[in-house]
């Protein structure tokens, strides 16, 4: 049995279906993020396990318990915040120790416990700090630690790093990784960034329109998208219109050139799908044998870091490549004829319908 379960919710706001049938198993010490845009319905839905929603229909269970008509305070559960929401009139030290001293827990208990938090977060020398002498990456670390301090049999987290730039928040959010993981808690963790979903999750629930569109690994969400939503929304991706040559070989047709898939493809010959290349599995050479081939013209050269964007123009379409960004190796020139290869596996079947 997962520790918690997801059966068919859903929530209106009117007339207005915002969550659509969504069914969610969690195991116990999972970490798992729902990925997707603005209203996507996943903070909504993260709203709904924490108690501060009642599903519309549908059922929701926590460590066996169904818990739709249990109140949010009711159900231990740890809620991090956007915005923090810490008291701007309380150290640190009585943040934390605020959801412990509501539980009439013993005061020595309390400042063992919240120097123990305090510890955890790394956050000692700051106990007698006030929220607004506290940085925005601070200030989040003693949300967490007070999310964490009453022992919750779930942690949940809406949006946590937003409001911090990039380095703080590359930082701050291995650091809840690691966390997570020698407290041992469930997670479920809500984001729109999807770096941030991929790193550190153990499975990502990718969401549009109020409804799951795809839930796996890391690793499976960007190797194989099952949809077009998907495929599009996880990092970079080339999408090729296509025509179905023979869908038992997995061959496809692309503006007269002949490619293929590594297995059969699930639509009848001459139907109309796209072909999904990640920029870094298509290389600049003929390849191997058994290899894809296209001929392009390179039109564009990006510096990007650790690695240089070509963008190639084939057959009608524009296609990025990436390359490690090798100071021995030449890039090339803009103008210049060029044929990519890439390996069948590479190439990713995506059907209109999805």
């Amino acid at each position: 049995m997962a520790f918690l379960e997801l059966e068919h919710i859903e929530k209106d706001f009117g007339a207005a279906p915002v969550v659509i049938d969504l069914c969610l198993d969690v195991q116990e010490g999972e970490f798992v993020s729902l990925l997707g845009g603005s209203g996507c319905g996943k903070t909504t839905t993260l709203r709904m396990i924490a108690g501060f929603e009642v599903p519309t229909r549908g059922l929701i269970r926590i460590d066996g318990q169904d818990v739709v008509n249990v109140a949010a305070r009711h159900r231990n559960i740890g809620m991090v915040f956007q915005n923090y929401a810490l008291f701007p009139n309380m150290t640190a030290f009585q943040n934390i120790a605020f959801g412990l001293s509501m539980a009439s827990i013993a005061k020595a208990d309390i400042r063992t416990r919240v120097q123990e938090m305090l510890a955890l977060v790394h956050m000692e020398e700051f106990a007698g700090r006030y929220p607004q002498q506290l940085s925005g990456g601070q200030q989040q670390r003693v949300a967490l630690a007070r999310a964490l301090a009453i022992r919750p049999k779930m942690l949940l987290l809406d949006e946590p790093l937003s409001a911090l730039d990039a380095r703080i928040r590359t930082r701050l959010r291995e650091e809840i990784r690691q966390i997570q993981r020698t407290v041992g808690i469930t997670t479920v963790y809500v984001t729109h960034d999807q770096e941030e979903a991929l790193s550190i999750s153990d499975r990502v629930v990718v969401m549009e329109r109020g409804k799951i569109e795809q839930v796996g690994t890391p690793k499976e969400i960007y190797d194989t998208p099952a949809t077009r939503h998907v495929a599009s929304f996880i990092g970079t991706l080339n999408m090729l219109e296509a025509t179905v040559s023979d869908a038992g070989s997995g061959e496809l047709d692309i503006g007269g050139a002949r490619i293929r898939t590594a297995a059969a493809i699930r639509a009848a010959s001459g139907t109309i799908i796209h072909a999904a290349i990640r920029p870094e599995r298509i290389s600049p050479s003929a390849g191997a044998e058994g290899d894809n081939r296209l001929s392009g013209c390179v039109t564009e050269t990006l510096f990007l870091g650790s690695t240089v964007r070509l963008v190639v123009h084939v057959e009608g379409h524009r296609l990025s490549v990436d390359l490690f960004n090798d100071p021995d190796l030449p890039v090339p020139q803009i103008g210049a004829d060029i044929t990519l290869s890439f390996a069948p596996e590479a190439c990713i079947p995506i059907y209109v319908t999805n």
